[in-house]
């Protein structure tokens, strides 16, 4: 928005136009610089998830191990994020372990039986961990909140002493990140 179209954009919280700070570039991943020189050409990222590495090593993985869908694979690694604020606990964490589960279906399966089926073992998985089932819930995301590579997903929620928040998520991503690492590597 150009500086005069700002001064009538309504803040959304206090309803005033004109009190609304100018745009400024936002990014959650953790940038830093690698190697002695602090310049544009020693800029990197920190991953923000684990995710990735699964799939740019799915068609090793499938290879190797002589595996047809359904199959999954798990991991566990540091991720890093640039978050607002450390409040919270560790929902505002710079860098923690995080673990990630992708489970490969055929495209033409019923993603929805299969979500459900993950969210009910998943559910059973930390009632026999010691979670009290009673202080576990569901929120399932309406599709206009969806990420953009999601067909569909469901929060695990925790109800914390500060509240409740998501403990984990289970998502049906699709096919989406196999077909962008496939479209950006050419295999």
């Amino acid at each position: 928005a150009s500086a005069e179209e700002l001064a009538r954009i309504p803040s959304p919280a206090t309803g005033r136009p004109g009190t609304l700070s100018p745009p400024r570039a936002f990014n959650l991943m953790f940038e830093t610089q690698v190697g002695p020189y602090a310049d544009s050409g020693s800029r990197s990222y920190l991953r923000p998830e684990t995710a990735q590495g699964i799939f740019v090593n799915f068609k090793n993985i499938a290879e190797t191990s002589r595996l047809r869908v359904p199959f999954g694979v798990a991991q566990v690694g540091k991720a890093f994020r640039n978050e607002i604020t450390p409040r919270q606990f560790l929902f505002r964490a710079r860098e923690f372990e995080q673990m990630e589960l992708e489970y490969f279906i055929d495209p033409e399966a019923d993603h929805v039986a299969v979500q459900e089926h993950w969210l009910r073992e998943m559910e059973r998985y930390l009632v026999a961990v010691g979670i009290d089932a009673r202080l576990l819930s569901r929120q399932v995301h309406p599709p206009d909140k969806l990420a953009h590579y999601a067909l569909a997903c469901t929060d695990v929620l925790f109800r914390y002493p500060f509240g409740e928040a998501e403990l984990l998520g289970v998502a049906a991503r699709g096919a989406y990140d196999l077909r962008r690492h496939e479209e950006a590597s050419g295999r």
